[in-house]
């Protein structure tokens, strides 16, 4: 980046350098200490926010508590209330019958009594909607007579129900629900239950239920102000809604709220931030009720001058690297004509002109760096010549020792058919042979070219499938479909021999059956693609990924090896061999060479 901005503005001396990498390092220590600064205010605002809203979470949590232990105090009294649990004896031994006549009265008067108790403590609290107690058959008194029971209610499925009659000594505080108790009343509501005891047996006779409507919950949340945007939930530890300021629209599905991922979220002090939705979750547990006081904070809010604390700072950065850039202007315009010569003449010897020389016109230091590069270029002239000299000589000498591989390689498995034959008395087939092999090594090594045509290359094949057809008779077919418009591309002398050897010796031969040789060749725009395709036994994947690799020995493909460095040798990297092929479908490998058009028939490069 300094750079371009050099050029821009044409500082190029090495004191206009120094000073526009010390006007980068100002704007980097303005820039750190501007974000520094930044994020400090933001980070010291966010912990007053959590500290603050933290307390606030924890006196909410402490006014709930006491609201819920004076709910749990009423209910003691009325289950403790003698009507109330003489009532539910009375309703026990019933079992669900229709009392007699005699037995009616004393119920009644049971009933009475029990509604008045229920009713006077009822009135004590304008939060409670309803006291009502429920015996283990089903009977049902209310607090309000005036009241009638829902005989469509399920409540016996309610947790205000069950756990009381499991759990005879909690006192049980329900989540959210609307209740269902009450005929034609759908209020939302808390519910606080607890077992009513025979206080001789200690046996469950029936459940108490106090339902409490939101008025003092509601009125401890919603005196508490978290910035303009932030609010308090509570939860209970299953993650149910207790109070929500938009409870309506949560059950509707119009807001959300992600209880679960708060709570798997926070940290051990109850910490969690949102970055996605811009907020921050606090969270204080209460002991006592085991409901969760979540605050929301609205991470926006946390610096209000946000704006006017950014632009301080983009103003305090735009005047510094404004002095700072017109200093550097300033003492730019001392770089001398030299340097600037120098520089000239540098950039044509980094496009290649190693010919150039600077004209000295001083004796300073620029004249001295001057004559340092005249030396310089002279001594690269000559190393560079020295270089290309080696380094074909070199090339030369790889590909060379990389084709003399090839021969003694071929010449061994040649030379071992041919005892082969002649010990079977087959002196016509070895004459054969050997009259083919001569053909082959004469083709190949003729001129001691690196290159030759297509056309030569299927003339060295031809002969050597010759040979090894005469070897394995009836096991071995092959074809060559190589279109004569292709014949003229040049390829490196010898590469199909190895790879149709590697098809032969590790393909087909393991054969039973015996198996074919296709070879063929295309032309894609600039690309000659040769294919040596088989259908022996193919390959496994571990053969495949150790193609590739340096071998020890000629067993295990030296041949494929060998061709494919060659290749790469004489066109590049991105040509060479590729291998198809899986265990089932045999193998085959496509030749990736450059289209270079030669002679019809030549062999030269």
């Amino acid at each position: 980046m300094f750079h371009k901005i050099k050029r821009a503005i044409r500082m190029n001396s090495i004191k206009a350098s120094m000073l526009l990498y010390f006007l980068g390092l100002i704007l980097i220590t303005v820039l750190v200490l501007a974000v520094s600064g930044y994020r400090y205010t933001v980070q010291d605002a966010e912990a007053l926010t959590r500290n603050y809203t933290m307390r606030l979470l924890k006196d909410v949590n402490g006014n709930i508590d006491s609201y819920i232990l004076n709910m749990k105090s009423m209910s003691i009294v009325v289950v403790e209330d003698e009507d109330i649990r003489a009532l539910m004896a009375a309703f026990n031994e019933l079992r669900g019958e229709m009392p007699s006549e005699s037995d009616q009265a004393a119920l009644q008067k049971l009933i009475s009594r029990a509604t008045l108790h229920m009713n006077t403590i009822a009135k004590t609290k304008s939060d409670i909607t309803n006291i009502a107690v429920i015996s283990k058959y089903g009977d049902i008194v209310l607090s309000d007579g005036q009241k009638d029971v829902n005989i469509y209610s399920d409540y016996n499925l309610m947790d205000w129900y069950l756990k009381p009659m499991s759990y005879k000594n909690d006192i049980v505080v329900s989540p959210s629900h609307v209740q269902r108790l009450v005929n034609d009343e759908y209020k939302w509501v808390i519910s606080v239950s607890k077992a009513i005891l025979n206080p001789d047996t200690g046996d469950v006779i029936g459940v108490m239920l106090i339902d409490l409507n939101y008025r003092s919950i509601e009125d401890i949340c919603e005196n508490v102000q978290i910035g303009r945007n932030g609010y308090i939930y509570l939860v209970d530890a299953k993650e149910n809604f207790i109070y929500h300021p938009q409870l309506q629209l949560i059950f509707s599905g119009v807001k959300h709220e992600m209880p679960k991922k708060v709570f798997d979220s926070s940290s051990e002090d109850g910490y969690a931030r949102m970055e996605a939705e811009s907020k921050i979750y606090l969270r204080d547990d209460s002991e006592i009720t085991g409901w969760s006081a979540v605050g929301v904070v609205n991470t926006k809010e946390l610096v209000v001058n946000r704006e006017r604390v950014v632009r301080f700072y983009m103003v305090l950065i735009a005047v510094v690297l404004l002095f700072s850039a017109l200093l550097a202007v300033f003492i730019s315009t001392n770089i001398t004509k030299p340097i600037k010569r120098l520089e000239t003449t540098m950039r044509r010897v980094e496009q290649g002109d190693l010919e150039v020389c600077i004209e000295i016109e001083s004796d300073d230091e620029i004249g001295s760096m001057g004559n340092a590069f005249n030396a310089m270029i002279v001594q690269v002239r000559g190393l560079m010549e020295k270089m290309v000299s080696e380094e074909e000589e070199k090339r030369i000498s790889e590909i060379k020792a990389l084709q003399a591989q090839i021969n003694p390689h071929f010449l061994y498995n040649t030379l071992e058919s041919i005892i082969w034959m002649s010990a079977a008395g087959k002196n016509d087939d070895v004459v054969s042979v050997a009259s083919a092999l001569a053909m082959l090594f004469r083709t190949s090594i003729s001129m001691g070219e690196s290159l030759v045509s297509l056309d030569v290359e299927v003339e060295n094949i031809k002969s050597y499938l010759t040979i090894q057809k005469m070897r394995y008779k009836d096991k071995l077919d092959y074809n060559i479909h190589i279109p004569r418009s292709l014949r003229r591309l040049m390829t490196p002398k010898l590469i199909l021999q190895p790879i149709v050897e590697n098809s032969i010796y590790h393909g087909i031969k393991p054969r039973d059956e015996g198996g074919r040789v296709n070879i063929s060749a295309r032309r894609e725009e600039d690309l000659l693609i040769i294919t040596v395709q088989d259908n022996g036994i193919g390959m496994t994947e571990e053969q495949i990924a150790n193609l590739f690799l340096p071998k020890q020995s000629d067993s295990g493909g030296i041949g494929f090896l060998n061709v494919h460095n060659r290749i790469k040798l004489i066109f590049g990297e991105e040509y060479g061999l590729r291998y198809v092929g899986s265990r089932e479908a045999g193998s085959q490998v496509d030749i990736y060479l450059p289209a270079v058009e030669g002679s019809n028939g030549a062999g030269g490069k």
